[in-house]
Parts: structure tokens; sequence; C-alpha cells
């Protein structure tokens, strides 16, 4: 479909016509690598399940451009080439600015539910957040709104830019400081400003070169301060006497610190029986949390207090064992590994960030004991499992739960897709056939993560044929945490020996297989019918407050455990002691959505109402479509995203290579919408295909993940982005095509049509989270296939009737 042959022009003072796309590309990349640098700093300051809720809303500035054009429209109209240049020119400063002045609002997100003045600040914080989407977005809406170019080549630069910008981050994650990140993001919106300065007939704008100075000094300013949340992890051990930093290192996968001081004694879980000393310590955190130990000088002879916890259960049951662990915990996991007696550990660990900051701290450390075969594989866990490059005598899982304030549901709605059916299946397979799988954690009341891992072994290890389940598995506790083992043949007399000795020695205590005639106080007497109901089997009872059901690679949400209609039975029940039972991820995700909802629904009614000039109401096929557009895109973009999570084994890498590939595919389909957007072919093969495609991508990816699990990460990469891209560059075509079918019917509601799919866009992103939570992936996509359809059947009523 061709666009109009009406279009602005530019006048001799208003930068050059030939300025419209660079400068669209560059503000378009330094938006995305915003959104990904925020995405870091809001995980540090507090943590991961509060950036959907505060991206999202700051993401609204998208929608809100739209509106505020739409509105404006008359007096931007009399000279849209000079309102341009300086929307791109108040971007690019706005990105560092916004971000200083957020950091000055008093803003504490847990007390949203309870304190209604609370979303006050919060209301100011993500406005602040929003000012440079808005700008951003307006800078990109206005040349779509006035027809200043192709409707598809200005989209497509868009796109464009976002890809580039994804892509530019990826290696500026480990460049930068942490605290420096959106100098990136500035530096982008700088180049961008650069190409506006000019004058359309030469010379340069003093004006706007002054404006573009600006974002040059804030990139040469000092980085602010991130004022942590005093709840974070590092946080709190900072404000320890004497407490030092002993070293930084920040990439794609987080960012890691060491911290040590003279209080720091971490060791929960230790039995009461041990009467030796705990040497000084630093700790690890990884986007402020704390992630692991560094015992001072253990390496050359591992501190004896590391035999006394329940997760040495495994090692009584095998003579200088081979060991696998699937993640590092400091150097505490190795110098466990070796106080124990193993003959080798092979530590898997995907963030490299951390295994380079162990590696800088051997002055502190020590060098790794040389009794112990050591190797570290920097990779996911399930691409290791996957490729089985050996069997081990222990396969040991880490940490499934945590006794710090970040066990509070803050993972809900975070992917964990070693803890799967299809995860714990492949680490019990990396055992030799007699060896074991380990898994630890911190013990809960009432109990949640091991009955759930327990719940998960027992429908894997029966799918596998090994039965009965019950004889094969062991569980520990201590005073507060636990150790499950689980072996691919019946545990012998022998082992279970071991185990009583072991618990009789530590203070702890077996839980399975139950011991005769055993007093019990009613905590114990239901955690031992937790676990026997895990192992023996039997239907949930109804009404149950906890979801203890299994992860699945289509649904890997393991730390989802609070069914929703149970917050009011536990508001009843336990008063104001309800808060530690509340999954913040969860909450918080639907949260996000039904702000995002309202505040959408709130700007978009002035339009409709107050729209004046020729117009009325919009039709339901204006609205519907670019809804649907928005929704679908969403939907489809980060159930893909998900998927490669699993697949690339690294979650920003998977983001990087979804949205990076998602924008340069729909780039290149937005820019040739004009030769294969027409209404035939729209409706033949544009939105069928879509649906076709994206549900066809998915399903290959999804069914052919063993295979692609165990391959070379580039060709992982290029599995990923094939599966994703015939869909990527269709997805690309019925916004640019719906604009100039608009544009052709001389609707004057172009800048509605896109602050509607701004709006929608960004709310699902957060119902994309949402329905993979209780639909799974699968579902979420059959969900944005479908909305395509529905598009391709509201297409050709666009630009009938009245439009505002």
């Amino acid at each position: 479909m061709s666009s109009p042959s009406h279009s602005y022009g530019f006048s001799a003072t208003d930068p050059r016509p030939s300025s419209v796309l660079p400068a669209v590309f560059l503000v378009s990349a330094a938006a995305i690598a915003d959104e990904i640098f925020l995405i870091r700093l809001l995980s540090v300051r507090f943590w991961p399940h509060f950036v959907p809720l505060i991206l999202s809303q700051a993401m609204l500035g998208f929608g809100a451009s739209g509106i505020a054009i739409h509105l404006l429209r008359e007096p931007i109209g009399r000279s849209p080439g000079r309102v341009f240049p300086w929307l791109v020119l108040l971007a690019a400063p706005a990105f560092d600015l916004a971000f200083r002045a957020s950091l000055l609002v008093p803003f504490d997100p847990y007390i949203l539910l309870w304190d209604p003045f609370a979303w006050l600040p919060f209301a100011l914080f993500f406005l602040l957040l929003s000012v440079p989407f808005f700008l951003v977005g307006s800078a990109v809406g206005l040349p779509l709104s006035f027809r200043i170019g192709n409707p598809g080549v200005v989209y497509g630069a868009s796109f464009a830019g976002s890809a580039a910008g994804a892509l530019i981050a990826l290696p500026a994650l480990s460049l930068l400081p942490t605290e420096s990140l959106l100098k990136g993001a500035t530096a982008l919106g700088f180049a961008g400003a650069l190409f506006v300065v000019p004058r359309a007939r030469g010379g340069i704008s003093v004006s706007r070169a002054a404006a573009a100075a600006a974002s040059l000094a804030l990139i040469l300013l000092p980085a602010p301060d991130l004022r942590l949340s005093p709840y974070k992890d590092l946080a709190v051990a900072g404000r320890l006497p004497g407490a030092r930093m002993l070293g930084v290192r920040a990439g794609p996968s987080g960012d890691f610190r060491a911290l040590s001081a003279p209080g720091l004694h971490i060791a929960p879980g230790l039995s009461f029986r041990f009467d030796g000393e705990i040497p000084s310590q630093a700790a690890l955190f990884a986007d402020g949390e704390f992630r692991g130990v560094i015992p001072q000088g253990g390496g050359a002879d591992p501190p004896r207090y590391l035999s006394w916890f329940p997760s040495s259960l495994p090692y009584r049951l095998a003579a200088r064992p081979e060991v696998l662990q699937l993640s590092l915990r400091g150097t505490e996991g190795i110098l466990e590994a070796a106080a124990n007696g193993a003959s080798s550990l092979t530590v898997v660990e995907p963030a490299g960030e951390a295994a380079a900051l162990l590696g800088n701290l051997r002055s502190f450390s020590g060098d790794p004991p040389a009794s112990l075969r050591l190797s570290i594989r920097e990779e996911g866990a399930r691409n290791y499992l996957a490729r089985g490059e050996g069997r081990f005598d222990i396969v040991e899982i880490h940490g499934v739960s945590s006794s710090t304030f970040s066990s509070v549901g803050i993972h809900a709605a975070g992917e964990a897709f070693l803890l799967t059916r299809e995860g714990i299946g492949a680490a019990l397979s990396g055992t030799k056939p007699d060896g074991m799988l380990a898994v630890s954690g911190w013990l809960k009341s009432p109990a949640r993560e091991s009955v759930k891992i327990l719940r998960t072994l027992r429908e894997e290890m029966e799918g596998m044929g090994l039965r009965p389940v019950p004889e094969r598995v062991l569980m520990v506790r201590g005073w507060g945490s636990f150790t499950i083992v689980a072996k691919r043949i019946p545990l012998t007399p022998a082992e279970r020996e071991a185990a009583d000795r072991f618990c009789a020695e530590t203070g702890f205590e077996v839980v399975w297989p139950p011991a005769r005639g055993r007093s019990e106080e009613p905590g114990e007497r239901a955690l031992a019918a937790a676990v026997q109901a895990a192992l023996i089997g039997g239907a949930e009872k109804e009404g149950a407050l906890f979801d203890l059901r299994p992860a699945t690679d289509d649904s890997p949400y393991f730390y989802r455990f609070l069914r929703l209609g149970a917050i009011g039975e536990f508001r009843r029940s336990l008063g104001s002691q309800w808060v530690p039972f509340l999954e913040w991820g969860v909450l918080f995700l639907l949260i996000s959505l039904a702000v995002s909802s309202a505040v959408a629904a709130v700007l978009l009614l002035p339009p409709v109402l107050f729209g004046g000039g020729k117009g009325g109401r919009p039709p339901v096929s204006l609205a519907g479509y670019f809804s649907a557009l928005g929704f679908g895109y969403m939907l489809v973009e980060l159930t893909f995203l998900k998927t490669g999570i699993l697949l690339l084994g690294d979650p920003v890498g998977a983001a990087s290579a979804a949205i990076g590939g998602f924008s340069f595919c729909s780039g290149a389909g937005s820019m040739l919408s004009g030769r294969i957007g027409g209404d035939e072919a729209m409706r033949r093969w544009i939105f069928p295909g879509i649906a076709i495609l994206s549900a066809g991508g998915y399903l290959f990816l999804s069914i052919a993940a063993p295979r692609i699990l165990p391959l070379p990460a580039g060709v992982r990469v290029a599995l990923f982005l094939a599966a994703m891209a015939p869909a990527g560059f269709l997805m690309g075509i019925p916004f640019p095509a719906g604009l100039s079918r608009l544009s052709a019917a001389g609707s004057r509601a172009i800048p509605f049509a896109w602050g509607v799919n701004g709006f929608c866009s960004v709310a699902g992103a957060s119902l994309a989270a949402a329905g993979a939570l209780w639909f799974g992936l699968r579902g979420t996509l059959l969900a944005g296939s479908l909305l395509y359809l529905l598009a391709g059947a509201l297409f050709r009523r666009l630009g009938e009737g009245q439009q505002i």
C-alpha cells in the first residue's frame, strides 16, 4: 500500500529532512539500551520483581506520546519540522537526568500495599522514569503522524535502532560500571542529537547545538550513588563496622561484588554441635543479593565447619566421590567438597563474572585445594547436563531456597529451568548408576520448596521407570535447612545406617525414611506428613493454600507456590503476620498489569471524549486492531524470550537475542510493508502467516530442545534466531500497513493509533508474564497468535466510519 502524496516540509532553519531516519534510529537504540540498563539498575537498587512494575509504568510514556501528539496535532501540524529536533535533543539528556531525579524520591515499594500515601512518591518515581520514553515515543510518533517520510521506513528505522540498542547494551554491561550504565544510553541519544543540529540549508543552529552539548556534559559527570534499598543483602552487610569492598565485576549476567567485614560470619544451617571456629569471611553478592561465602585462606586447609551442614550428607555415603555442582556459591561449595573428601569437582556456572571475580580474590581466599581436581565450566546447567560429558558420584543443586530477605517470594515470577521436571530428570541422569542427586536449601514452615522438590522427583523418577520412589530417597533436616538425596537404585541398608550415624553426630534429623515411635512436635508432624504425601502420592487437598505441583519447561515457575485465592484466608487467619507468605514477585506483576491497564484507560479517554475537529468516537476496529497488535507482539516475543532462557542458558543473552532479533526482523518487514502490505496479501498471507509461523517456530524450539541444548552456543543462537525470524519479519508489517490505510482514508487518528499500540505493548509485557505463570508458554503463544488473527479480521475495516 503506497503512502499518501501529502507530506509536511522542512523550513530553512529546520534540520535536514535526511536527518529524520538516523535520528529515529539512534534515539530508538538509546531507548532500548536505557530499558536494558534500567533493568540492571533497578534490580540492584531493589529486586528483580519490582522491575516489571516500575519499568512498565515508565514505558507507558510511549503510549502517552501518541495521545499528546493527537491532542496537540493542530499546533504541531503547523511546523512539525521544528518540533521534531527538540524532541530528539531533549530525549538525549533525559535518559540520565530522569534516573538521577528518581534517586531523590523517597520510595519504598514494600509499603505500597498498606499505605495509600506511598503511591504518591511511587507515581512521581515512575513519572520521572517515563520522561525519556515519552520523548523518544514522540520523536518516533511525530514523523509517522505527520507523514514525514514513508511510515514503513520510519517505523523500520525505529525497529532497526531497537535491535542495535539491544546489541550495544550487551557489551556495555561489561565495559561500563553499573552506576555509569546510563551514560551509554545518553551517548546514543547524543549521537542522534548531532543529526538534528545542522540546518537544512547549511549552518548550525546555536540553540540546538547548546542543547546537544548538555548531553555531552552529562556523560562527563560522575555517576550517581545507586542508594540501595536498606533491606538489600548488600546494604545490610555494608552497614557492618569495618565493611570493605574487596572486588567488583559486572557484566551481562549481573553485578557481582565481594565484601568483607570483621563481624561477618555466615553459616546458615550449621550444626549446633560444631564447637570449632569459623574463619574470617567475605560475602559474594549478585545484583545486591547474597550469593555465597568466601572463607579467608580456605584453600590450603578447608575449614572444618564445612562438614557440619545437612548438605554434607551425600559425602558420607560415597568414598572419594567425583562431584558436580550446578552453581558457584562463593568458594564455600568448592571448599565443602574438599573438606568432605571429594577427589574431583566440576562446577557449572553461567555467570562468567562470578568466576572471574573469585579468581581475582585469591589473595584473600587462597588457591584452590591441592587435593581437589577442580574444573569450572562457564555455561548453563541444562546445556552442560544435556551433553552428558560425564557421570558423577554426586550431583549437587544447592540453595533452592534462601534464609535471607530475598526468600519472601521475590523470585516467584522468575524462570527456574533447572528445577522443572525435565531439569531434575537431566540432573538425575548425570549421576553414575549408583550415584546420587543432592538438593539442599532453607527449610520453611509450612514446607514448600522441599516438598515441591520431592513431588518433582517422584513424578520424574516414576516417568523414568524408577519405582518404588520412596526406597530411593533420603531427606535430612537441621535446625533451618534440609538436604534431599535421590538415587536411581534403591538405597542400601549401609547407606541408611550411614545417614543415621551422620545425624547422630551432627544433631540433625532423618525426615525420610521416618523413624518408628518418634515423638514429634506439631511442626515436625506436619513436615513428616507433607513429605510422606509427596513421596507416596495422592491428589492435592481441595482448597490447599499452596500449589506444590511440579514445574515443567512449559511453566518453569518453581517458586510460585501461593494460590491467589488463598490470600484472603491468610489475611483472615494470620492478621498482620500474613506478609511472609505473600509472593511479591507475582503480586507486583499483577499490580503492574492492573496499573498499566488503568493508566492506559485514563489517558486514552481524553482523545475519545474531546477529540475535537471533524471526528467523533473512534470505531471499535481502530482501537481493536492496534490493541491486538500491541498485545499480540509482546505475547509472541516474550514467549520466545523465555524459551531462549532455557536454550541459551543465559537470561540476558536470551533477552538481547529475542529483543534484537525480533526488532531487526520486524524492522525489515516494516521497511518492505509498502511493497507487500496490500489488502489482499494482508488478509490471505500476512496475518495467517504470523499465527502459523510464530506457533511453528515455538513448537520447533520446544520439541527440539533436547537436541538443541547440547549444541555449541553459536549454533544454539543461530537456531533460535532462525526459528523466530520468519514470524518476526511478518510481524513488522501490520502496524505500518494499518497507518497507511488510515492515512489513505484521510484519518486524523494516526497519533491515537500510535498511543493505543504503545499502551498495549507495555501492558502486553505484564500480560505475557502473567499468562505464562498460569497458562504456560504454549498457552501464551497461542493467545498471541489468536490476537493476530483478530487483527486480520479488523484490518479491512480500518478507515471506515468517523475517526477522531
